[in-house]
């Protein structure tokens, strides 16, 4: 049974980090507070951050994920678009994550404005917004070329 798991926990990462990102057709930009000094991230480093992978930015800080619900179409799109999977596939690998003690949850908020307050008022916080415009004390971070 523990096999079973970790075999699929193995292929859900190899998926995460090999898959084409596709943030050119996507609607959907990654939003970073301000005090976050790093200005673009590959496609495989946004896939590490949302799966829990990466934990702390290059100074040291720890990163804070914030997600809507999986339930909410713009976290869909933000799935299927950015991170190339569904909802519930990024929901079970942050479960796996939390139940063997690796790491924290992202924070599920409610809205894309709840979204831009939590990541403004959190240093070191990620998410994703629907928007071109950051709002203030946030800015959207560049995703670079294909690995």
């Amino acid at each position: 049974m523990q096999s079973g798991v970790s075999r699929t926990l193995l292929i859900v990462l190899f998926i995460l980090v090999f898959c084409p990102l596709r943030a050119a057709e996507a609607a959907i930009h990654i939003l970073a507070n301000e005090a976050v000094k790093t200005q673009t991230l590959s496609p495989a480093q946004v896939r590490l951050i949302f799966a829990g992978r990466t934990q702390f930015w290059p100074n040291g800080e720890r990163v804070k994920v914030f997600v809507l619900h999986a339930s909410n179409p713009i976290h869909t799109e933000f799935c299927r678009n950015v991170l190339q999977i569904y909802p519930y596939q990024l929901e079970r690998i942050w479960q796996r994550i939390t139940y063997s003690g690796q790491g924290d949850a992202p924070i599920i908020v409610n809205s894309i404005e709840d979204m831009v307050a939590r990541v403004a008022a959190t240093p070191g916080s990620i998410g994703y917004v629907n928007t071109e415009t950051p709002p203030e004390g946030t800015y959207l971070l560049n995703i670079g070329e294909r690995e």
